[in-house]
C-alpha cells in the first residue's frame, strides 16, 4: 500500500498543470512566514477516544476495525469539546505522535445565524483554551472547514480567522486553513480569500475536507492554488473519496462512497505534506439518505467499508 501511494504521488506530481498566474494572487509584498514542515517523518497520533472505537467495543464490532485502526483528526466544535484535550495532549507527548485537530467554531458556523460562537470575543476565548489546554503539545489544527469557501465569507471573517491563525501559529502550533475543495471556488479567488484570512502565517492549507473530490484533482488543485499562496503546504483529506465525488452531486450520505487512501505522512509530491483522514468516517451528513443523525452511524460505517473492499481501494 506504501509504495502504491508513492508512486502515485509522483505521477500527480508530474500531471499538475501550469498555474494560471493570471488569477491574480501571490503578491510580492506578502511576508511568509517559513515552513517547519510538522508531518515530515511524524507519526500522526491515533485518537482511541471516537465514537466509532466506542461502539465497536460496547457491540463486539470487530469488523469496525479498518476505520477505528487508523489516524483521524479531532473536531473541536466548541467549548464542551475542550476539556478532553489535556488527556489528548498528555498522550501525544508520551508517545511523541503529532495529533491533528479540527477548529470548528467560527461565528455564523456553515452560515447559519445560530451556529459556532457568539461573536468575535467568545471566539478568541474558545482559540486561547484551546491553547492553554494544549500545553507543550503542539499540533497540526485545520483551521475552520467551509469558512473561507461559504458564500458568507466576509473581510471581518478573515480577519478573525487571521488574528486566530496568527496566536495559534506562535504558540507553536502548525496550521492548515480550510480551502474548500476542487470542484467549488476557482483557485484564484480561494487565493484571495487565504490572504485574507492570514494564510501567511500558516504552515498552509486544507483541501476536501469532509468531501470527495478525487486524490488526483484535489492535488492538481492544491498544487495551483499554493503556487499563487507563496508556496505554502497542504493536506488532502482522503477518509470517503474512495469512489469520487457521487452522481448528480448528491453529497448527503450517498450510496456512492468509500473510504480513500489511508492517512499517511510519506509522501513525496512536491507540496503535499500528508493525507490524512479529517472527516470521521462513519459520522453521518445530517437528517438524510436514511439517516436520522449527525453523530456515528454504523450503516454508514459499514457502506464506506464494504464499498472500499468491493471497488478494490483497499
Amino acid at each position: 500500500m506504501r509504495m502504491l501511494i508513492v508512486v502515485l504521488l509522483i505521477v500527480l506530481a508530474g500531471c499538475a498543470r501550469a498555474p494560471d498566474t493570471t488569477l491574480k494572487p501571490w503578491p510580492p509584498q506578502v511576508a511568509y512566514a517559513p515552513l517547519r514542515h510538522p508531518f515530515k517523518g511524524a507519526d500522526l497520533h491515533r485518537d482511541t477516544d471516537s465514537a466509532a472505537m466506542r461502539y465497536r467495543l460496547a457491540n463486539g464490532a470487530a469488523w469496525l476495525a479498518p476505520i477505528t485502526g487508523r489516524p483521524q483528526a479531532r473536531w473541536i466544535n466548541g467549548p464542551a469539546d475542550l476539556e478532553p484535550l489535556r488527556a489528548v495532549a498528555a498522550q501525544a507527548r508520551l508517545q511523541r505522535t503529532l495529533p491533528v485537530l479540527v477548529a470548528y467554531y467560527l461565528p455564523h458556523r456553515g452560515c447559519a445565524k445560530d451556529q459556532g460562537a457568539r461573536g468575535e470575543a467568545a471566539y478568541q476565548r474558545y482559540i486561547g483554551r484551546l491553547i492553554r489546554l494544549l500545553g507543550a503539545t503542539h499540533a497540526a489544527i485545520i483551521m475552520e472547514p467551509d469558512a473561507v469557501a461559504a458564500d458568507c465569507f466576509t473581510r471581518e471573517r478573515g480577519t478573525l480567522i487571521a488574528a486566530s491563525v496568527r496566536r495559534l501559529a506562535e504558540a507553536g502550533h502548525h496550521v492548515y486553513i480550510d480551502a474548500g475543495h476542487s470542484a467549488w471556488r476557482t483557485t484564484g479567488e480561494t487565493a484571495e480569500r487565504l490572504l485574507a484570512s492570514g494564510i501567511q502565517h500558516a504552515e498552509g492549507f486544507a483541501v476536501n475536507v469532509s468531501n470527495r473530490q478525487t486524490t488526483d484533482d484535489s492535488y492538481r488543485w492544491g498544487r495551483e492554488l499554493s503556487s499563487l499562496v507563496g508556496g505554502r503546504e497542504f493536506v488532502i483529506d482522503t477518509s470517503r473519496n474512495g469512489l469520487g465525488p457521487p452522481p448528480e452531486n448528491e453529497w448527503c450520505n450517498p450510496r456512492r462512497q468509500a473510504l480513500g487512501q489511508e492517512p499517511t505522512t510519506e509522501v513525496v509530491a512536491p507540496g503535499l505534506a500528508a493525507l490524512l483522514w479529517i472527516k470521521r468516517p462513519g459520522e453521518s451528513d445530517g437528517i438524510c439518505g436514511g439517516e436520522d443523525t449527525y453523530l456515528f452511524s454504523p450503516r454508514q460505517a459499514r457502506l464506506l467499508i464494504d464499498n472500499a473492499e468491493s471497488s478494490g481501494v483497499r
